[in-house]
């Protein structure tokens, strides 16, 4: 297919996997083709690993290999928490992870990810694509790191997160040992929790062992691929910490603007298609493997309790400006994502909403 076509159609055919890296090469130019190296916080299994394969044969296929790029998943070149550091120092030209695993960078960009009680995925999306949350993140948040910013990915709603014992008022999370990231851990710290960062290949393990007490990660399906339900068996909804969760493709900002216009459209394009890839998988594979975490492995699924929700969410009204008014860039990107979500609460409320809660009355049947 040609570059033209194929910048045109700008989709994904099916996913499959890709051969390991491994060489190492830096920033080539021969015959007018060059070569990026990528570092991903997220392991070669599973979507995350697949989706940033198929971005980079994407990349190339649409650019007549005149760019390609050479992908290195978790641990295969440097750790997941230091891709940011790889790209920083031209190790690396590209880096996929989530925004708040770089918090210890950035006070400001945990906000790009997440919000508690924020955006949903259609929301995220619109203020990145249509309401100028793409330059937002770069000016207060990503250049002043020497990155370009691109959505590449969205987990969609998340899930509550795996206790080991029942979680029932606000007291119970006192002392609590819980991996936890971004915006969420820092509400939760606020009412005595012990919040651990933790990648995700070091979760299980830290379950099993009893160094933490519990974990959020991100929904059914990757939750049961990463075997959470062996050690814990108590799992929580809603996900009020990430009602939607933005993943990070990040640019070497300097490389990024060497790139002739084109170059940047494939990968602008390639970036969007991926975004939205991820997260029709993940919305289309997580029901299956919720009735299989509860049938199959007794995984009791437990809601939040309302006394708990609300405390949560009035917490997170003095937390999260208080994280935000740490630097001038925070208060800026809080917000601009505060004001974009007020526009969206009554066409959400009328529309999504209401809608959702009429749904019940149609039992359909198969024919």
């Amino acid at each position: 297919m040609k570059r033209r076509e194929f910048i045109k159609k700008s989709a994904f055919g099916a996913v499959g996997g890709a051969a390991a890296a491994t060489t190492l090469s830096t920033p080539a130019l021969s015959k007018g083709k060059k070569q990026w190296i990528a570092v991903s916080a997220f392991g070669k299994a599973g979507l995350l690993g697949q989706a940033l394969n198929e971005f980079a044969k994407f990349v190339k296929s649409a650019s007549d290999a005149r760019l390609s790029i050479k992908i290195y998943h978790a641990g295969e070149l440097v750790k997941p928490f230091e891709a940011v550091d790889a790209v920083q120092s031209g190790t690396a030209q590209m880096g996929f992870g989530a925004p708040y695993y770089w918090a210890g960078k950035s006070s400001s960009i945990s906000f790009v990810a997440a919000m508690p009680y924020g955006l949903t995925a259609q929301e995220q999306n619109a203020w990145c694509y249509y309401g100028g949350g793409i330059e937002a993140a770069d000016k207060h948040a990503y250049n002043p790191l020497g990155l370009k910013f691109l959505p590449l990915g969205n987990t969609g709603n998340q899930m509550g997160g795996w206790y080991k014992k029942e979680i029932n008022t606000v007291a119970d999370l006192k002392g609590l040992k819980f991996r936890m990231p971004g915006l969420g851990g820092e509400i939760l710290k606020s009412f005595g929790t012990n919040v651990v960062l933790l990648p995700g290949s070091e979760v299980l393990p830290a379950l099993t062992t009893g160094a933490i007490d519990g974990t959020e990660w991100i929904g059914p399906a990757p939750d049961m691929g990463k075997g959470l339900y062996k050690v814990v068996k108590n799992y929580y909804y809603p996900g009020w910490h990430e009602p939607a969760t933005i993943l990070d493709g990040f640019f070497d900002l300097k490389e990024w603007e060497k790139l002739d216009d084109d170059l940047k459209q494939v990968i602008l394009r390639g970036a969007a298609a991926t975004n939205m890839f991820i997260l029709s998988k993940f919305q289309a594979i997580n029901n299956s493997a919720l009735q299989k975490l509860v049938n199959d492995h007794g995984v009791k699924l437990l809601k939040y309790s309302d006394e708990l929700v609300k405390a949560i969410g009035e917490r997170a009204t003095t937390v999260l400006p208080e994280v935000a008014s740490r630097s001038k860039d925070g208060k800026v990107l809080f917000n601009h994502i505060i004001e974009f979500r007020r526009t969206m609460l009554d066409w959400s409320k009328y529309s999504e909403a209401e809608f959702l809660a009429a749904r019940v009355a149609a039992n359909f049947k198969s024919v």
